[in-house]
């Protein structure tokens, strides 16, 4: 039957053109983020990258379980005393600084060395008001340039490196900002250091120096927001192109019917039938798959350059060949024919001929028991996923990405589904054509009723492509909406103090102009990651916290409490969400060692646990114990509520020179919002937009296809005395109403999918609100439109070229 195979696909080449070419480009789609997804593994810089060229060691402070810490721990002054007393050590301090590029890390020269480091024009800084700009413009040598609160003249330029944006000063100004040593580089070996220091420091040196780099993943840290979007589209690409290729073999083996009937009629059995549009499925995905594959890395360079100016990825990522994704992405393109094929295989292969010959002129049935299955499997998929999320952890509906198997799941059944749900929807929706009293109306509905297979064909693509639009993005606005909920529920301010463009925080001399103000409260946040431990020295967990006054809790910090009180807290309290709470074992009045970003441990006890953070650790942490750290914003209130306008213009006269700015509560969570919002577009560009132009991509190829198989029923209405541009007007009209009836049922598929999530994001924050993205759903329903209307009418006119008693005697 593989001979037979091979011949049928020679002379049926029109038909099968489709199906090359959505499984061709679907291959393609999977290949490009498979190739994506697989460079944001692994080491992209594999060994010591801070202290790359240093032979010697390195003494860095100790943090839990003799793990050194990096920057801004500081070494104790004993500990920098002792070894720069054995000899040959050099002080590394590593600072935060704001330039006009943005936020960089400030060095003294004398370390530029140990990262490898080479001038690439000018000198070394000598002067305090001299600095090198690592990776800088030669153009820039000479200028007065502004760094942090001064202005530094730039005296030289180094050659750049990825895992920061470097200034160096010379050392004693580097000291002078930043008295704490970091790190001290010494010639002499780790163990005779390590008995030096004892248990106040740690000592490495080879290929341990990369436990003491900023990035000790070599890149990888850097790459989790791309490896986050890739892994996402992948999964999307994967859905799509399965439910698509599907679909579309599916429609190229019935419109054989004929074709199989007869096979069937001259004595050809059930399995020498399967096995021959299986064989044709095997050559067709085969052929596209390689064209797939082929096509993924050429197309890896524009979506690399995208994810790089979005600050998707950083801008050293590299998308390199690797033959291991395009094989996945191979097996998946056949595999996906092999499934389009033996979607209708049961069912046209196991009826007697004369009943096949008979269902050729009527369709009877527009589903298939594996359509059956996968729908219903589907459906039932998302309805269980939901309810266990929504009980189990109902926090995962606030974030799009690991929320996405609902939508999927909601929008996969749907389409599958769709030849159950075209007749009911289309009849209701065409209902209104019953009562035309012209013919073009009626044989509009009655085509679309009667030919389910064909209009299900062309419905599924825009049920994906409308869906996922509808789903996602209302899942992702949604969410965001809840998240700022959270927020207006967990912070009691008027206004909110912000560091200025790139600046790295507000310094305590400006909150304490603050707190001068008459009639205001206010309230300084520091933003850190602390980790905590027990006694013995051992690490519990690695926790993202704020640090606030104990006064603030239960006052303007109020966030939902699970168990213990934030009234009265303790000036050492630590609070935590349940979720550390459960997985750390903890519990209110336990005591834990908390070690700070400085490198000092202090005492703390949990005097509450809250609510689970939407996103990320939701803990606080005592500011008293975290002495002069920037604060990253400052909240600000008064008795009244608002501030009046003395009080305002009083703050803004304390923030005068600092940078820093103020603003209400509202734009403060608007901004928040925002920002969200162009982070969601980002995502939905990529994700979206892929999936978009792969399904109008195979609404086209299934027209195509269907108007070439309507060529007889074309001639049939021109000898009835139907003109040309009537017929073309009824397949226009048809198109237009396969979109309607698909933005229906992706409707169904949103609102299904919108309802699952609100039973988990109620359960987080009472008044969870649904968001709908009216503007880039309706966008890409009129694309859909647009695409569908163009393509059926530029088809259908094409197969009426001829004239019509010519088509109707032509052979099928």
């Amino acid at each position: 039957m593989l001979s037979l195979a091979l011949a049928t696909l020679r002379h049926r080449l029109t038909g099968f053109v489709g199906a090359f070419l959505a499984l061709a480009l679907g291959t393609t789609m999977i290949g490009v983020m498979a190739l994506t997804l697989g460079a944001t593994f692994g080491t992209p810089h594999p060994g010591p990258q801070r202290f790359r060229a240093v032979t010697g060691s390195v003494v860095a402070p100790q943090g839990f379980e003799g793990r050194p810490m990096t920057a801004p721990a500081v070494l104790p002054p004993e500990v920098v005393a002792k070894v720069t007393a054995a000899g040959g050590a050099v002080a590394d301090r590593s600072f935060p600084v704001n330039t006009a590029a943005g936020a960089a890390t400030g060095h003294p020269w004398a370390s530029a060395g140990f990262a490898g480091y080479r001038l690439v024009d000018g000198r070394a800084p000598q002067a305090a008001d001299e600095v090198v700009v690592g990776g800088g413009s030669a153009e820039s040598v000479g200028r007065q340039v502004p760094v942090g609160a001064g202005q530094y003249r730039v005296v030289g330029v180094t050659d750049g490196r990825w895992f920061e944006s470097a200034v160096f000063f010379s050392d004693a100004e580097a000291q002078r900002l930043s008295p704490g040593v970091n790190a001290l580089v010494s010639d002499l070996p780790a163990g005779q250091l390590s008995a030096l220091v004892g248990d106040r420091a740690v000592a490495v040196q080879g290929e341990d120096l990369t436990r003491v780099d900023p990035d000790d993943t070599g890149g990888a840290q850097a790459l989790t927001s791309a490896q986050a979007m890739a892994g996402s589209t992948a999964g999307l690409a994967v859905c799509v192109a399965v439910f698509v290729v599907i679909a579309t073999f599916a429609f190229a083996t019935e419109q054989r019917r004929r074709e199989l009937a007869l096979l069937r009629l001259v004595g050809a059995a059930p399995r020498q039938v399967r096995r021959m549009v299986l064989g044709e499925a095997l050559i067709v995905g085969v052929a596209a798959a390689v064209v797939g594959c082929a096509l993924a890395p050429l197309c890896v360079v524009p979506l690399r350059s995208w994810m790089v100016d979005h600050e998707v990825a950083p801008s050293w990522f590299t998308i390199a060949f690797n033959p291991l994704p395009l094989l996945v992405a191979f097996v998946i393109g056949v595999a996906a024919a092999l499934a389009g094929s033996a979607a209708t295989l049961v069912r046209v292969s196991l009826i007697r001929p004369i009943e096949v010959l008979r269902e050729s002129a009527v369709e009877r049935r527009g589903m298939t028991p594996v359509r059956w299955l996968l729908g219903v499997g589907m459906l039932v998929g998302a309805v269980v996923t939901g309810v266990v999320i929504a009980r189990t952890e109902p926090y995962l509906a606030a974030s799009a990405r690991k929320y996405q198997m609902v939508p999927v799941l909601y929008v996969g059944a749907v389409a599958l589904l769709a030849p159950v749900l075209l007749r009911p929807v289309t009849g209701l929706l065409t209902w209104p054509l019953r009562r035309s009293r012209k013919a073009g109306p009626l044989l509009v509905r009655e085509n679309i009723l009667t030919a389910r297979r064909r209009t299900a064909a062309t419905v599924a693509p825009i049920v994906v492509a409308v869906g996922l639009a509808g789903t996602l993005l209302t899942m992702q606005k949604s969410g965001d909406a809840a998240v700022l909920t959270r927020q207006q529920q967990e912070v009691h301010a008027a206004d909110v103090v912000v560091p200025g463009a790139g600046g790295a925080g507000i310094d305590a001399r400006t909150v304490e102009r603050l707190a001068a103000v008459p009639g205001v409260r206010v309230t300084p946040v520091a933003s850190m990651n602390i980790r905590i431990g027990n006694e013995k020295g051992e690490q519990i967990d690695s926790l993202s916290t704020y640090a606030v006054p104990a006064g603030a809790l239960g006052s303007t910090v109020t966030p939902p409490v699970v168990g213990g009180s934030l009234a009265s807290a303790p000036e050492n309290f630590l609070v935590i969400d349940a979720h550390a709470a459960q997985s750390d074992d903890l519990a209110v009045g336990d005591k834990v060692v908390t070690l700070l970003p400085s490198g000092e441990r202090v005492q703390t006890v949990i005097a509450a646990v809250v609510e689970r953070g939407l996103h990320g650790d939701d803990t606080y942490v005592s500011s008293a114990l975290v002495g002069s750290l920037p604060s990253s914003l400052v909240y600000l209130d008064s008795a009244a509520g608002a501030l009046d306008d003395q009080q305002t213009a009083a703050v803004r006269r304390a923030l005068d020179g600092s940078g820093a700015k103020v603003v209400t509560y509202d734009a403060y969570l608007e901004a928040q919002r925002a920002r969200a919002a162009r982070q969601t577009d980002n995502a939905a560009v990529v994700i979206l937009g892929i999936a978009l132009a792969y399904a109008l991509i195979a609404v086209a190829n299934t027209l195509v296809m269907a108007m070439a198989g309507r060529k007889r029923e074309f001639a049939l209405l021109g000898l009835a005395g139907a003109v040309r541009g009537q017929i073309v007007k009824v397949a226009a009209a048809e198109s237009a109403v396969a979109v309607v009836v698909g933005t229906a049922l992706a409707a169904v598929a949103t609102v299904l999918a919108a309802a699952t999530q609100y039973a988990s994001l109620s359960e987080l924050v009472p008044s969870a609100r649904t968001v709908v993205p009216w503007t880039p759903v309706l966008a890409t329903v009129a694309l859909c439109a647009l695409v569908t209307v163009v393509t059926a009418s530029g088809a259908a006119g094409r197969t009426t070229h001829h004239r019509a008693i010519e088509a109707a005697g032509t052979r099928e």
